[in-house]
C-alpha cells in the first residue's frame, strides 16, 4: 500500500518541495484566495499560475481583465461557498467564456486548484497518463475516461480540450480525490504556513493535498520505467 503522506512530502515541481515549505503554492493560494474575495480572479492571476507551471508563452493568454467576479469561491467571511462543493464544474464554465486562447484542460485545473484547494485539485499529462487513457506504456490504473495525445511532432504530450470527456471527466477526477480525502487519517504533513493562514485544517487531506501526492506517484512510474515517449508539457 502506498504511503500518502510520504508521496506527499515527496512532492517537488521546480520551487516547490517539503524543504522550501512549498514556497511558490502557498504564495499563489494566498493570492488567489484574496482576489476572489476582493475584486475577483485575474487574468494576472491566470498567468502567474501558467508560469508556475511552465506553460511556454503564458504571455499569449487572452481573455477578460477579471476571468471570475468576486467571491466566486469564498462568502465575505472567507468560508468555501456551499454551492462550491455540490457544484464544483460551474466556475470552469465562467472560465471557458472569460479566458479566449492560450490555456486548456490541464491549466484551467490549476487555476481551480488555487482557488479552492479544499474542493479542486488540478488534471496534467502525467496524471492521465498514469491514471486514464492515451498512454498504454504508463497507464497503470483505469479511473478515468480522460484521454492523453502526442502532438504531431510525438515530442509532447496534451489534455484535448474536444474530447468528448472534458470537462465530465475531470468532474470524476474531483470525485476521485474527495474519496480519498475523506478516507485518509488526518494526518496529512500540512507545514504551518499553510495552516496560519487559513489554507488548510491542520492534518485534513484536502483534494489539492491528495492531488500532490497522485502526482508524485504518477512521476515516480513514468520516471522509472524505463520507456521515453513524448515529454509532458508542464506541472
Amino acid at each position: 500500500m502506498n504511503d500518502f503522506r510520504e508521496l506527499y512530502r515527496a512532492y517537488s515541481w521546480r520551487s516547490d518541495n517539503w524543504s522550501s515549505g512549498f514556497i511558490d503554492i502557498l504564495r499563489l493560494e494566498k493570492q488567489v484566495y484574496s482576489h476572489d474575495r476582493e475584486n475577483g480572479i485575474t487574468l494576472d492571476d491566470v498567468k502567474d499560475i501558467a508560469k508556475w507551471g511552465m506553460l511556454p508563452n503564458p504571455d499569449l493568454i487572452e481573455g477578460s481583465d477579471r476571468v471570475l467576479a468576486p467571491n466566486t469561491f469564498y462568502d465575505n467571511f472567507g468560508s468555501l461557498k456551499p454551492q462550491i462543493k455540490s457544484g464544483p464544474i460551474a466556475p470552469l464554465i465562467d472560465l471557458r467564456k472569460n479566458i479566449f486562447k492560450g490555456i486548456g484542460p490541464t491549466y484551467f485545473s490549476k487555476i481551480l486548484r488555487f482557488a479552492a484547494p479544499r474542493v479542486y485539485g488540478a488534471i496534467d499529462t502525467r496524471l492521465v497518463r498514469v491514471f486514464g487513457k492515451g498512454d498504454d506504456s504508463k497507464q497503470l490504473h483505469d479511473w478515468l475516461d480522460l484521454e492523453v495525445n502526442l502532438n504531431d511532432t510525438g515530442t509532447s504530450w496534451f489534455i484535448p480540450k474536444w474530447q468528448e470527456q472534458w470537462p465530465s471527466g475531470y468532474k470524476r477526477w474531483l470525485d476521485i480525490l474527495q474519496t480519498f480525502s475523506l478516507m485518509l487519517p488526518a494526518d496529512c504533513l500540512h507545514l504551518d504556513a499553510f495552516v496560519e493562514h487559513g489554507l488548510r485544517d491542520k492534518g485534513v487531506w484536502t483534494c489539492a493535498d491528495v492531488e500532490m501526492a497522485l502526482f508524485t506517484y504518477a512521476s515516480k512510474r513514468i520516471d522509472n520505467s524505463g520507456i521515453k515517449l513524448g515529454q509532458d508539457q508542464g506541472r
